[in-house]
């Protein structure tokens, strides 16, 4: 990482901050706010055109939506292994006047699609409230009611609605005692769940004591929008009016769905010039300026020096200078990660993001996670369906760059290690080939349910070496920090109690014989080794070295996940054998019942393993070495997904 510091002559600052976003390679700081150059330059101006293309981007971004949601919705496990949509407008570099300018000329396009927007709201609103009149109506025909009587007259106050169908026994009760001979009513209990349809006509006197006794009935009062003919003519009105706005809605999408096939490319490309220039104009701020020159400052990789150097002065006629410093203060961390490595560095940035100049972690987190998962799947055809999956995601949602299609990476390599495991352990969706044709899987080394033993060997062995590649990077961090006493009790010790405590515990338990003058020194460096971590951490040293303990015996979860997708995936298959033995008619039901038992075993035991794997990188691994704190490098960057850019500048 190098601090960079370019100058430019004010003339070309647009033109240099728009190159340097395209580029993608700097990550930009506030140049006015370095006590080096406070005193020598000011802020630089706000752009004028900030809060138009604010407003312009948000106009754009409803009008998207709109149009996406015209067309017919796909299924959303569809829409994850479909393949984007590439498709990519060619547009000139432009400065926000003219981006601005483009938007204008496409208004009346933005307003007729957000006027449509506007026209379905108003309808689907609309069609809500029919929704509801229609219901009353419905509910007021067996009364015979003329639409004109609900409401108040000088002699009489007509109430219609409905109370829930728990309170249709009291009905008659509450209106009874509330109004007497003064108020006359009639209701229609419902089957079911169905409210209950009330009418009462009340002289205005004793229409507050039945407003009240109906609140108690948590009454629903019907005012309807009709207010003459019969219920049975309101129906034929509102029904009318249903098919009239089904109509128009219709009519709308239909719109909708033209102007989406003919310019949401085009939109899309507006909005994403639109985000591009508020994020450029956003930045000019950062600059620091003089009458003649504008600052910047920000951060650069080392092997992106040449490519800056040659931009600014392309950019700026050669009128520019560009210095490369080494990092001070508090420099991002930006992984240089070769292509097959680069997806786990979203496994390692989940954890958190290691501090510069510390060991990176990514290089074997890589390796280790991809070998565990595989022996804890251990499942040719489970590791062939993960792969398969992997691959369709990675022409889907994860066919560009980011976050899923690292993950997809991630799911293919698993997938294979799964698939090479399952070989050398000989499992193909459990026991399915001998079970089915008699004939075992070759090139089977290992059997899980065979050997447990074998495996256990195998996790161990992975875990104590796992273990002491992370102690020897900690003492590597803190030799190259001059922290030699440091190292010494904190991995040294280390390094001397294990050997020492191998063979005292293989010759305890008879599983090894050492000449007595080893086992002498093995005892004398067990004790030198456990004083070594008592002095370094006191009393607490004890839990260090039960934590060493139970932190390698971690890996046998190795052996726990290898052991339950072979069984259960045994047992799936002895039970659909058993549901097809009782008649060939359930033979059908047997295979659906494997495939649904083989797909909720694959989920759970992938699901299990690669959460186990990473844990045992987190914990057991990160724990002896990983520094976290550092900041992540965050480039100032286009990120162009429906543009490029191609012809000459606007």
């Amino acid at each position: 990482m190098r601090r960079l510091t370019v100058g430019v002559h004010r003339e070309h600052e647009g033109r240099v901050i728009a190159a340097l976003q395209e580029a993608g390679a700097v990550e930009l700081g506030a140049a006015n706010e370095e006590e080096d150059l406070r005193a020598l330059t000011s802020r630089h101006e706000r752009s004028p055109h900030l809060l138009r293309i604010a407003e312009e981007r948000v106009r754009l971004e409803r009008a998207i939506e709109t149009l996406e949601s015209a067309g017919p919705e796909k299924n959303p496990v569809r829409r994850i292994f479909e393949p984007p949509d590439r498709q990519r407008r060619r547009v000139p570099l432009r400065d926000a006047a003219a981006v601005l300018a483009e938007t204008a000329a496409h208004r009346p396009l933005i307003d007729e699609v957000l006027a449509l927007r506007a026209g379905e709201t108003a309808i689907d609103e609309r069609l809500a409230r029919l929704g509801e009149e229609e219901e009353m109506l419905a509910a007021l025909v067996p009364f015979g009611l003329d639409l004109s009587w609900p409401g108040r007259s000088p002699y009489l106050v007509v109430r219609a609605g409905t109370v829930p169908a728990a309170e249709c026994g009291d009905v008659d009760r509450r209106l009874g005692e509330a109004g007497g001979e003064h108020v006359i009513w009639s209701c229609l209990c419902a089957i079911g769940d169905a409210p209950t349809a009330v009418v009462t006509a009340a002289l205005p006197d004793a229409a507050p004591a039945v407003d009240a006794a109906l609140r108690a009935l948590a009454f629903r009062e019907f005012v309807p929008e009709i207010r003459q003919g019969s219920a049975e003519d309101g129906l034929s009105a509102v029904r009318a009016e249903w098919e009239d706005l089904h109509r128009k809605r219709e009519a709308n999408t239909a719109r909708l769905s033209t102007l989406a096939a003919e310019h949401l490319p085009l939109i899309r490309a507006l909005a994403e010039e639109c985000r591009i220039v508020r994020e450029r104009e956003e930045a000019a701020p950062l600059l620091g300026t003089t009458r003649d020159i504008a600052v910047l400052r920000g951060w650069v990789r080392e092997r992106d020096e040449a490519t800056i150097r040659a931009l600014c002065e392309r950019e700026t006629g050669r009128l520019a200078f560009c210095t490369f410093e080494p990092p001070e203060g508090d420099p991002p961390v930006a992984p240089d990660h070769p292509g097959w490595l680069a997806p786990f560095g979203v496994l390692t940035a989940t954890f958190g993001t290691p501090r510069y100049d510390s060991v990176d972690p990514t290089l074997f987190l890589a390796p280790v996670l991809v070998i565990t998962f595989g022996i804890m799947l251990g499942d040719a055809g489970y590791g062939l369906l993960l792969a398969l999956i992997a691959t369709l995601l990675l022409r889907g949602a994860g066919a560009e760059a980011g976050s899923v299609r690292d993950l997809s990476l991630v799911l293919l390599a698993c997938g294979l290690s799964g698939t090479l495991f399952g070989v050398l352990m000989g499992g193909f969706f459990g026991d399915l080939l001998p079970r089915l044709f008699g004939v075992t899987m070759p090139f089977t080394l290992i059997e899980p349910l065979s050997d447990p033993i074998a495996i256990l060997v195998l996790a161990l062995g992975i875990g104590i070496a796992h273990l002491n590649l992370g102690l020897a990077i900690a003492a590597a961090e803190h030799l190259r920090a001059g922290e030699y006493r440091e190292m010494l009790l904190s991995e040294g010790t280390w390094f001397v109690i294990q050997p020492c405590a191998a063979v005292i515990i293989l010759t305890f338990f008879g599983w090894g014989s050492f000449a007595p003058e080893v086992l002498t020194a093995a005892a004398i460096g067990a004790a030198v080794g456990v004083a070594g971590v008592m002095l370094h951490e006191g009393p607490l040293g004890f839990f260090s070295l039960t934590g060493f303990l139970g932190d390698w015996l971690s890996y046998a979860r190795i052996l726990a996940l290898a052991l339950a997708t072979g069984g259960i995936a045994m047992m799936i298959n002895i039970l659909a054998g058993m549901i097809a033995g009782v008649h060939p008619a359930l033979v059908v039901f047997a295979a659906l019942f494997a495939v649904g038992g083989h797909a909720a075993n694959l989920v759970l035991q992938a699901l299990g393993g690669f959460i186990h794997a990473l844990r045992l990188q987190y914990v057991e691994f990160f724990g002896k070495f990983f520094r976290s704190g550092g900041r992540a490098f965050a480039p100032f960057a286009a990120g162009r997904r429906h543009t490029e850019v191609g012809g000459e500048e606007g």
